[in-house]
């Protein structure tokens, strides 16, 4: 019996930030009913609005939900196998605290882990969200980011037993060097192995502005259970149809979704082995050098936030030295405005320390631990996934 699987980022923004977020919501929650896959994977569910319309109009079309709080990197699984199990694990790598526009920080992505009763038995279902852009004008740094991020979910899967499904929101095309570690390090199949169905499109309603080519950045890979064949089906974009939206058609989201079904069967029947294999060393040192690149930069950064630390406390220190002035006794007036510029630059120069301590520690922290889980799948008999 074949596994249906789709996956979908929903742009499920606040409506201050988003266009038609409720109309496209409630569009979306009345196409449930007739969707006719087992398991679909949402991301950018980001505000209670959406879960709340997701999930009650899931809930009567015959779904089981799994979900969190906006805390949870708005994912959600909506699945009519039964889920067994499921757990959210936030990004040991978050973006920059002081870059709120980017929202990559205060969003905490990471990724959900799912068990779920299937007739083959146990899959594990995993749905994510990567890092969209960490610096648009270092897209080797935007890689090394996202390699972490892999590399956390790679560790969390290696050595489960079951069949595993990753799918969701992977912010890099079929070309990038994202997308050939994840599948060196896994072995896992790519349905419809990165063959067209662009999910950014300029024929999307929301995207007729872009001047990039169309690609797909959204995925799902399967890892057959050891003496399971896979074999792909099908494939092909998701809630692509338009949406009439205020007398206009538009689209669902700022995406298309993915959507594709598999099949596990038993030897001899032919299909794609499952994948433990040895692996290539050059995907070691490709990601590893794209750690390097991660973990100089947070380096780069504490220094430079230091820096800015020290400037600010040194105009803090000469503000206050102004108010202590024989001149300006007599002044009240610019007495108390040396204050104030004293205790204006002291606040700076304390959250300029924080980052440079604070945040740098958790960056570095977050690549070391990418460096640990790459030495360990290294350090397998034969590097063996």
């Amino acid at each position: 019996m074949p596994y249906r699987f789709g996956t979908f980022n929903v742009w499920g923004i606040p409506e201050t930030f988003g266009d038609d977020v409720s109309s496209r919501m409630r569009g979306l929650a009345s196409r449930l009913p007739d969707l006719d896959l087992d398991i679909l994977l949402i991301q950018e569910a980001w505000t209670d609005e959406v879960r709340d319309t997701l999930h009650e109009a899931a809930r009567v079309s015959g779904f089981e939900v799994a979900e969190g709080a906006s805390s949870n990197g708005g994912l959600m699984v909506l699945s009519r196998l039964p889920i067994l199990e499921s757990r959210f694990e936030g990004f040991w790598f978050r973006g920059d605290p002081e870059r709120l526009a980017q929202g990559e920080f205060l969003g905490g992505k990471g990724f959900q882990t799912l068990r779920i009763a299937g007739a083959d038995g146990v899959l594990s279902v995993f749905n994510t969200h990567l890092h969209a852009r960490y610096r648009r004008s270092r897209p080797q740094l935007n890689s090394a980011v996202r390699t972490a991020q892999l590399l956390q979910i790679i560790g969390a899967m290696h050595d489960l037993d079951e069949t595993v499904v990753v799918g969701g929101d992977f912010n890099f095309a079929r070309e990038d060097v994202e997308y050939r570690i994840f599948n060196g390090l896994t072995r896992a199949t790519e349905l419809a192995d990165g063959r067209g169905y662009p999910t950014l499109a300029k024929s999307n309603f929301y995207k007729r502005g872009r001047t990039g080519a169309d690609k797909r950045i959204d995925y799902l890979f399967v890892r057959p259970a050891w003496g399971k064949n896979l074999k792909p089906i099908a494939a092909g974009l998701l809630f692509a149809e338009p949406e009439k939206i205020r007398r206009r058609n538009r689209s669902l989201s700022d995406h298309y979704g993915f959507r594709a079904a598999f099949d596990l069967e038993s030897p001899p029947s032919p299909g794609i082995q499952s994948g433990f294999s040895e692996l290539d060393p050059q995907i070691f040192d490709l990601a590893r050098v794209l750690l390097d690149v991660g973990r100089e930069e947070a380096d780069r950064r504490e220094r430079a936030h230091f820096r800015s630390a020290g400037g600010w406390a040194i105009g803090a220190v000469l503000a206050a030295g102004l108010r202590r002035h024989p001149a300006l006794d007599r002044r009240r007036f610019l007495q108390s405005s040396a204050g104030v510029l004293a205790l204006l630059a002291l606040a700076p120069a304390i959250g300029y320390g924080t980052l440079a301590r604070i945040d740098s520690d958790s960056k570095r922290s977050a690549f070391d631990d990418a460096y640990g889980i790459l030495a360990q799948l290294e350090a397998r008999p034969n590097g063996s996934a």
